[in-house]
């Protein structure tokens, strides 16, 4: 059964004006009052970094901007005054981001990473994981449900999900028409240990997690209480 609360959010395009998410702080503010009617209390905020785009440097100097102007917006908004706030990034996968300080992506001060793969099985993917795992850092392959060679490949799921890695799918997917019944058994394997909306606008992909989270029912519980450990750096 969901409560009131349904946890954290930990993939989002709130941020205004630093990727394909919210334009501006308007459509920021109308996305979070949407987290919080629905139940949600801690927000991640992942904009999508990119190595071969940016440095890691200019990155972090442009999400914190983003996030000035949105703080300084919601310092406006009493209703939203209780929202709990946790800066992350959506990170491109590149055998390369083992050269970076990776422990500034990673979300709030926790050592969970949000990491997008490719359309086609990475380079170097397994030891590049194993290195970050080595260094303390625990990857979430962000919405794994986009990736067939993800999807379908079980053992290697289950090598990954040993190792420690874990995986996320975004709530559209549970009662979308093409992959609700290969998500939803992979959540029920125990495979998916979390669920987010990866909303960007409140018309195109809004928050969502309330909708999937009746439609789960009593898998629920687990994918709202591992929300919260991420942001409060415990371990799933």
């Amino acid at each position: 059964m969901i409560s009131n609360s349904i946890g954290a959010d930990i993939h989002t395009h709130v941020l205004p004006g630093i990727d394909d998410g919210a334009e501006n702080t308007d459509i920021s503010l109308r996305l979070i009052a949407s987290e919080k009617e629905m139940g949600v209390t801690d927000l991640v905020l992942t904009p999508h970094f990119n190595m071969s785009d940016i440095s890691l440097e200019d990155f972090l100097s442009r999400r914190e901007e983003a996030f000035s102007a949105l703080s300084e917006s919601l310092k406006e908004t009493e209703a939203l005054a209780d929202m709990r706030f946790h800066l992350g990034a959506e990170v491109r996968y590149d055998p390369n981001l083992i050269k970076l300080d990776l422990e500034k992506l990673c979300i709030g001060n926790t050592s969970y990473l949000l990491l997008e793969t490719t359309g086609s099985f990475p380079f170097n993917f397994e030891n590049t994981l194993s290195f970050m795992l080595s260094r303390g850092i625990t990857p979430i392959l962000a919405h794994i449900e986009r990736y067939e060679y993800l999807r379908k490949d079980i053992p290697f799921l289950k090598r990954l999900i040993d190792s420690g890695v874990l995986l996320q799918c975004n709530a559209s997917s549970v009662f979308g028409k093409s992959r609700s019944s290969t998500v939803i058994k992979l959540i029920k394997r125990g495979y998916i240990d979390l669920l987010a909306s990866d909303c960007h606008s409140p018309a195109y992909r809004p928050p969502n997690l309330s909708k999937a989270y009746k439609k789960l029912k009593k898998e629920s519980e687990r994918l709202i209480k591992n929300s919260l450990k991420v942001v409060n750096d415990k371990l799933i």
